[in-house]
């Protein structure tokens, strides 16, 4: 092929190219063909995460949702890091507006802080007054004519809860190896005799009572005698070990969104003195001031006396109170051993029918 062929050869060629790509228009006929300019891409935000990560991509951008929402990467990557560092230093807050719980949110049973969806209000720390009691006596009606000749009893100091007093009567308590002496009582009378003790009193008396709420006496123990100035009354039951608890002013109770029958982890004392009491009863109710009760034993183990502050550090709802099944068996040896029968107990066809040939009047 001679140079000239060759010429006329790539004449064509270029020609064809020029028609394929850009046909011919008055405007553009015989234009030399040149490549179509292109725009630069403008740089990316400072701190945005790059095309490649997938990061700036939501769900609903790839697929249709029924509510999409905005993606939480699509947020600033500056703020994004310091709301990570902030709640890793429990400073922070969910992005669900919901607020993140405290380091002083009380806990439930075997950890864990409660759902926002409880009874119990995040008001922050719950400090409380500490109140000693130390062991004395309720009397009954009966039992204070016995022991001092009077029908009622004598005012001696008004004490925090309401309607109660420290009356000027005393008793001694006597036990098996040991007594007691200038026990107070603490009016008014109630229904049954009932004698509070902390540990290392029992243990002067030589006797092992249980560890009992107040006012529940169904497992309590007897075998002690009171003595008074006009008399003395041997106890067939009635003596426990008082339960540490918390007394809980209705207002208290409607700002912390707490009840009665309640329990509590309660912390006292400073130091290497501090101690956590566990499984704290809540005793609720317009008959009750605001304030944490632990007998002498507890108090000195914590350092903490009349008018110190505790704190809440943990909280669980009342348990569901479990009714217990009497058969016909434990009911006759319920009445053989003279012990009563609880009235939210259920009880077997044959329990009940071997209670009305006893006579018994079940509830």
């Amino acid at each position: 092929m001679t140079p000239d062929e060759r010429e006329r050869l790539a004449a064509l060629i270029a020609a064809e190219i020029e028609r394929s790509v850009a046909p011919a228009t008055p405007t553009n006929a015989g234009a030399t063909w040149l490549p179509i300019p292109v725009r630069p891409e403008p740089p990316p935000p400072a701190g945005a995460p790059p095309d490649w990560s997938g990061a700036a991509q939501s769900l609903g951008d790839l697929a249709p949702v029924r509510h999409p929402v905005p993606s939480a990467h699509r947020a600033d990557a500056a703020e994004a890091t310091a709301a990570v560092r902030a709640a890793a230093a429990g400073h922070g807050t969910r992005r669900s507006g919901r607020s993140a719980p405290s380091a002083t949110t009380p806990h439930r049973e075997g950890g864990g802080p409660r759902s926002a969806s409880t009874r119990r209000h995040r008001a922050g720390p719950i400090d409380v007054p500490v109140g000693v009691s130390r062991r004395h006596v309720h009397l009954s009606e009966a039992h204070v004519r016995a022991l001092f000749g009077v029908p009622t009893l004598e005012v001696l100091r008004t004490i925090r809860q309401p309607g109660q007093f420290a009356a000027r009567q005393q008793v001694v308590v006597v036990g098996p190896k040991g007594r007691l002496d200038d026990v107070r009582v603490v009016g008014p009378a109630r229904g049954e005799t009932q004698v509070e003790l902390a540990r290392s009193d029992a243990a002067r008396l030589g006797i092992d009572p249980p560890l009992a709420a107040s006012g529940s006496l169904e497992k309590s123990l007897g075998g002690v005698t009171l003595v008074g100035p006009h008399g003395r009354v041997e106890l067939a039951r009635g003596v426990i070990i008082a339960a540490r608890h918390l007394h809980l002013a209705p207002a208290d109770a409607a700002r912390w969104g707490m009840q009665d029958g309640d329990r509590l982890d309660i912390r006292c004392g400073s130091g290497a003195r501090a101690v956590t009491w566990h499984d704290v009863l809540v005793r609720a109710g317009a008959a009750h001031a605001t304030e944490f009760h632990l007998d002498d034993d507890e108090a000195h183990a914590a350092g903490v006396g009349n008018g110190c502050s505790a704190r809440i550090v943990g909280w669980q709802e009342a348990r569901s109170v479990r009714r217990i099944l009497v058969t016909e068996r434990e009911l006759v040896e319920r009445v053989r051993r003279g012990e009563p029968i609880p009235n939210d107990a259920l009880f077997t066809p044959g329990a009940r029918d071997r209670a009305r040939s006893l006579g018994l009047d079940l509830p």
